[in-house]
């Protein structure tokens, strides 16, 4: 079984035990444990540290084998890790948060080079794929590596920026929706307002022949026009969010029929506002998220 480093970050957030059957074992957390887990962080950290170097394409020409070198390293200590079996998950927690922190910057430089199809390098672009296949990172950054399409057309663009008015009014919904949230009950309140704004916010998706297509440079100041409205309500969305994470109970059953819908609503968030998302909802917020709902689960306990 391949072991994948994003697992430590869906366990934080979701709260799982990995591997389930340590508290049962009795048994305590080795050295060899200990060893391992620092032997993850400081390899996640030095290939957060490696790509966050890359601002070239001589860089990342010069980074390639270095960073297949880490991916082939990691692999091996987490199939080391997946191999243990008394694993003391409480001793184990911190090492598990501070990996799934240094594993979210790194994602997030990932996710940078490959919008920047690693500037030309064909070495990191194969190295990035293969990272994708050993597992190491999802592969919705995939079709950024691709040769960039054209930009859009004339025609195009003014049906785009009709399209981005129209996502003003389900913005400013979906943050007074989330307003409205304070316990338990709120949210179940909220849930059924939210599901249909996300189905509204699907029926505003780009055309598939524009998306993930960019305006020609001509068009900025109509594009800067058409965004300005929108960032404030994705700002005031993500403060929403970070918000609700913390409060008392969220990682209980009362809540999981809202959270599940407010997956839904912020992957739908994310499909629509394709221009501005990524300038929003970036690493600071998965690092607020993250501290939030650890915070959370913390004082649940």
């Amino acid at each position: 079984m391949s072991w994948k480093l994003r697992n430590a970050v869906a366990a934080l957030l979701l709260g799982l035990s990995v591997p389930a059957v340590a508290e049962s074992s009795g048994k305590s957390a080795s050295g060899d444990d200990e060893k391992l887990g620092h032997e993850m962080l400081r390899v996640t950290n030095d290939m957060w540290f490696l790509l966050s170097g890359i601002g070239d394409k001589e860089e990342a020409d010069a980074a390639a084998t270095k960073f297949v070198a880490l991916v082939q390293e990691s692999e091996t200590i987490g199939d080391k890790l997946y191999a243990q079996q008394a694993m003391d998950i409480e001793a184990l927690d911190m090492m598990h948060y501070r990996i799934a922190e240094v594993y979210e910057s790194l994602s997030y430089e990932f996710e940078s080079l490959c919008k920047a199809r690693c500037y030309g390098s064909q070495n990191l672009i194969a190295a990035f794929r293969a990272a994708v296949s050993a597992g190491l990172f999802d592969d919705d950054s995939m079709p950024e590596l691709e040769h960039p399409k054209p930009p859009l057309s004339d025609a195009e663009a003014r049906t785009e920026l009709v399209r981005l008015k129209r996502l003003v009014e389900p913005d400013r919904a979906v943050l007074a929706a989330l307003q409205t949230v304070k316990d338990a009950e709120s949210a179940a309140k909220a849930t059924e307002e939210l599901s249909a704004l996300s189905t509204r916010l699907q029926k505003l998706l780009p055309e598939s022949s524009i998306a993930k297509r960019k305006f020609a440079d001509k068009t900025a100041p109509n594009v800067r026009a058409a965004i300005e409205p929108i960032e404030p309500l994705l700002w005031g969305i993500r403060s929403e969010i970070v918000r609700i994470a913390a409060l008392p109970g969220y990682d209980d059953e009362p809540f999981d029929l809202f959270s599940d819908t407010l997956d839904t609503i912020f992957q739908s968030l994310g499909d629509t506002h394709d221009m501005c998302f990524d300038e929003v909802f970036d690493e600071s917020f998965r690092s607020d998220l993250d501290e939030a709902l650890h915070e959370n689960a913390t004082t649940s306990n």
